[in-house]
């Protein structure tokens, strides 16, 4: 990737800013065209998208899909001319029961480094996520692929072996550069992964572990070059930290502002808060691979029916995140409210636990059975003091029937280094689903880590095949039906116990113009090409 003459000016002006650190009152540089600074609650794993399952905000300014979700979840095409369908002829159903899709892909689009982008990096896409020696957050969809097809430049023609309902959002991530990559070790490829070539409106110019990243808008960018020049996310995981750096001015957004922290920013000057329901919610893994015990769907009902969790919202969420019932969120066309719920009821609970057998047999408040204590530990973010407020009134609650649990905090890049392993017990914490409803990746027994997100470790041949069919229909009045059978089977097992919708409040410069903001897991930058500072 070629460096851009200005990187050497760009970088003192943004150590002149960042000097200014920690919780200090001194005025700060405001925001601008020349520079916008975003609270960052971590630093990135890796900035290849396909590698990580982390948030993609970064990366969403560098690298670019066939696709993107826009603020209502629409699905609209980015890389692509359009969205193919049945109806434009862009996807046909094959007698064999496979799918193809073509996608005309849009001309006169280089990558950063000057070359063209083309059907031949949608091809390599394919078949890096395919090759086994790569080791990809999940390989999910592409596994249904048989071949891809490339006749010209700007036509890519993708082989199913089956009807893939989510196909429109397969490639929101974006395509591999085959120049860049073909050949390599992708697992390895330090330079990619850190400095990832894409056709986005701005390029990574540094990254400063521990510290910061920082982007560079790119001039020749092909919807036309961005108002804002720079974008300096700087990791502050401290939720203290970042909502005093953004009242004081060091930081000019925060993306998902923490509940307890609104009534105290929502008057600050220049600020302005962006609220919208989120495709999102927040709830607690109960890992069966890990705590034999949560094997037993009775003292996973038990575990939820000991949470007060319309308290938890009155009381830590300050009213603005309201509970919920499941994964599929009311923003989904696939919603329904038609499911088991637990209410607080901690009589209930413990007959539950009682009936599986766990007893507290030596009066010391913890329940036992053959011999073993219910005894677990839950995992949750450090520095984020909602979560861990949370974390501690749940773990109150669950002692009050007889779990003894422990509260462990984490930051939040070795919580993804314990959920891709499975080692953990229980953790809190949230998804941000992406526009699509598809959950076959989250609860399909056979998508368990490193095959997909199932960190339940969930096996249910029944609620399986429901999802695969979900996912085998492009009817949308079908796959609704299906959705909506899985979301009751899923409240029927309790594989994981879901808390709140997330409610997000994203705080941006009152003169930032062009932010929409988005509820999925797209995040706010998806349009960042149209942000600018002033009229």
């Amino acid at each position: 990737m070629p460096q851009h003459r200005g990187l050497r000016v760009g970088v003192a002006s943004i150590a002149a800013v960042v000097a200014f650190g920690g919780c200090s009152p001194r005025p700060a540089t405001g925001p601008s065209n020349s520079l916008l600074i975003i609270g960052y609650d971590r630093e990135p794993d890796t900035l290849n998208r396909f590698s990580t399952h982390i948030l993609e905000d970064i990366q969403t300014c560098v690298v670019e899909g066939l696709t993107t979700t826009d603020e209502k979840m629409n699905v609209v095409p980015v890389l692509a001319t359009d969205v193919p369908s049945l109806e434009n002829g862009g996807v046909r159903l094959r007698p064999d029961g496979g799918m193809d899709v073509t996608w005309k892909l849009r001309p006169n689009v280089s990558w950063q480094d000057g070359r063209p982008f083309s059907s031949a990096d949608v091809k390599f896409t394919v078949e890096a996520l395919q090759n086994p020696a790569y080791k990809p957050e999940s390989t999910d969809g592409f596994d249904r692929i048989s071949s891809v097809d490339a006749p010209d430049a700007l036509t890519a023609v993708i082989h199913y072996r089956e009807v893939y309902a989510p196909y429109a959002i397969q490639f929101i991530r974006g395509c591999f550069p085959k120049h860049v990559l073909e050949g390599r070790d992708i697992d390895r490829a330090t330079d990619y992964n850190r400095k990832p070539l894409g056709t986005g409106p701005y390029r990574v110019v540094e990254w400063r572990t521990g510290e910061h990243i920082l982007l560079e808008r790119v001039p020749k960018y092909w919807r036309g070059q961005p108002r804002i020049e720079r974008l300096l996310f700087k990791f502050l995981t401290n939720t203290n930290t970042r909502i005093n750096q953004l009242r004081s001015g060091e930081v000019h957004v925060v993306a998902l502002v923490p509940w307890d922290k609104y009534r105290e920013i929502q008057s600050v000057p220049g600020l302005a808060i962006h609220r919208m329901m989120g495709n999102a919610y927040e709830h607690i893994t109960l890992n069966q691979k890990s705590v034999p015990a949560f094997r037993d769907v009775r003292v996973r009902r038990a575990l939820a029916h000991a949470i007060d969790r319309s308290l938890l919202t009155r009381t830590i969420l300050d009213g603005l995140a309201p509970v919920i019932d499941g994964p599929v969120q009311p923003l989904s066309w696939a919603y329904t409210d038609q499911v088991r719920r637990y209410g607080f009821d901690p009589s209930q609970a413990r007959a539950l636990l009682d009936d599986a057998g766990w007893r507290d047999t030596n009066g010391d408040a913890v329940r036992e059975r053959d011999g073993r204590p219910l005894s677990f530990t839950l995992v949750t973010q450090a520095g984020f003091a909602i979560r861990e407020n949370i974390a501690q009134a749940v773990q109150r609650q669950w002692r009050d029937v007889g779990a003894d649990v422990k509260v462990q905090l984490q930051d939040g890049t070795t919580i993804s280094a314990l959920w891709f392993e499975g080692r953990f017990d229980a953790m809190l914490h949230w998804w941000q689903m992406p526009s699509d409803p598809e959950m076959t990746l989250f609860f399909a027994a056979d998508r368990t880590p490193p095959a997909g997100r199932n960190i339940n470790y969930l096996r249910d041949d029944a609620l399986t095949k429901v999802l695969y069919a979900s996912d085998r229909t492009v009817d949308l009045g079908e796959r609704r039906r299906l959705l909506q059978e899985a979301q009751r089977r899923i409240a029927d097992l309790a594989p994981e116990i879901p808390l709140y919708n997330i409610t997000r409040l994203d705080a941006v410069p009152a003169r930032l113009r062009g932010f929409r903001g988005n509820p999925t897991n797209v995040g706010i930058f998806w349009n960042v090409y149209e942000w600018k500072i002033g009229q």
